[in-house]
């Protein structure tokens, strides 16, 4: 005999209290949805991580008035945004957003305040982004951001019907935290318009959002304004730019060589002139039947006669910032040694320094193990000691000296290498 389950029947029929009112919620969105001309179709970036990727969808768009702190803003930048699906994935403060209101010139927002999972409907603010923030980072590559840049106004009262009252406004920068903003630090400086600096007063980058394991996702940055320098590059608009200038220059001229033979090549990272260790580089071929280079310079000629191939070192932080030459195949190669000095860029020594130089010998790439001397001249020897080390020569200085301090470097097969030096007392 056929038994009808009730209980079964009733928890599939059956409806929560949230769930009936969230059907209630949804209906009457579903009504709205089709009265109004407030729809928009927006973008929304694609989250958890932030990634340039943006999805679109549609939404209901109204201003933001409630914020009586915002009278000195620009009020159609504050925009209050409603997903009609009560349902829709949980978004962040810093998430950006793109959208036209004129139906013309699409626009990047921020926001400012995330959806609410306690409330009925999926609604959050944003602001629009009214400036790019700008800056080049500590291995030369220039970042930029949308940000919003406008002022925070608050009072140790409620202003409304309050004497005497002096509100408290500060400029502020709000962008998107990711691995460069994070990195943003007090006193560092940032160019607008390409003619007003402002250097940053206090970071907060420390404010968890809900959902995201600890990881915070909007950065609010209080500025001040700050004078133009020439370090500064306007054009760019950029601070402080020529504090930064790296340079890659591979410590070999072209090469002709035979085929199967094999060599490293080495590189010297400079910032500014002064050589910089630990910098990671990058070697490319461009041509792998030709030439062949490993992650270490380590280089096979594996061409025919004739062939040519260019080999790239590329700053690993900054590819932009490379140099490069050209690796040929012969038939037969003539030895042209080389005497290579470590560091190379040494000019000018204080009283108390000391440089410990490091000569080798290179024919075409590869190390040989010729013996290099130097001889110094020019300086009073009362005025430095050169004595050997391990695999070179360690130069102090004791007081200065009127005349320059020359260096020759000289080993069989190949040229001197002179390096000159200035002797400076402590001042």
């Amino acid at each position: 005999m056929f038994e009808f389950n009730t209980k079964s029947y009733v928890d599939n029929v059956a409806q929560t209290p949230k769930e009936y009112w969230d059907g209630l919620h949804q209906a009457t969105l579903d009504t709205m949805w089709n009265d109004t001309t407030q729809i928009y179709t927006i973008k929304e970036q694609n989250a958890l991580p932030f990634t340039d990727e943006y999805t679109e969808y549609e939404a209901w768009i109204s201003t933001v008035s409630d914020d009586l702190i915002n009278y000195s803003k620009v009020y159609s930048d504050f925009v209050r945004l409603f997903y009609r699906d009560l349902n829709h994935k949980q978004n962040y403060k810093g998430q950006y957003y793109k959208m036209a209101l004129d139906g013309e010139h699409e626009e990047t927002y921020i926001c400012y305040d995330r959806m609410n999972l306690t409330t009925l409907t999926a609604d959050f603010k944003v602001v629009r982004c009214n400036n790019v923030l700008t800056w080049i980072d500590e291995y030369g590559n220039v970042i930029t951001l949308p940000c919003y840049l406008g002022t925070d106004v608050t009072s140790t009262n409620n202003l409304i019907g309050k004497d005497g009252i002096v509100p408290n406004a500060r400029m502020i920068i709000l962008v998107q935290a990711n691995d460069f903003t994070k990195s943003i630090v007090k006193n560092q400086r940032f160019l607008f318009e390409h003619s007003t600096a402002f250097k940053v007063e206090e970071v907060n980058n420390f404010m968890q959002e809900q959902g995201t394991d600890g990881q915070v996702t909007c950065v609010k940055i209080y500025i001040n304004y700050s004078a133009i320098t020439p370090k500064d590059n306007l054009e760019l608009n950029v601070c402080d730019y020529y504090d930064v200038g790296y340079t890659v220059e591979i410590n070999q001229d072209n090469i002709e060589q035979i085929n199967g033979f094999t060599g490293q090549l080495t590189a010297t990272v400079k910032n500014l002139d002064e050589v910089v260790d630990g910098m990671e580089v990058i070697w490319e071929t461009s041509d792998k039947t030709v030439v062949t280079i490993d992650s270490e310079g380590n280089y096979s000629v594996v061409g025919l006669n004739g062939d040519k191939a260019t080999i790239t070192c590329r700053l690993k932080e900054n590819t932009d910032i490379q140099d490069s030459i050209t690796i040929e195949v012969v038939g037969a190669v003539v030895s042209n040694p080389v005497i290579v000095i470590n560091p190379n860029d040494v000019t000018v020594l204080k009283e108390k320094q000391s440089v410990a130089f490091i000569p080798k010998v290179f024919d075409e790439g590869n190390e040989l193990t010729t013996s290099v001397t130097c001889v110094p001249s020019g300086a009073n020897p009362f005025c430095y000691t050169l004595i050997p080390v391990t695999n070179g020569y360690l130069l102090t200085v004791l007081k200065k000296s009127n005349k320059p301090l020359e260096l020759t470097f000289s080993a069989s097969g190949c040229a001197d290498v002179v390096v000159t030096i200035k002797l400076m007392g402590l001042l």
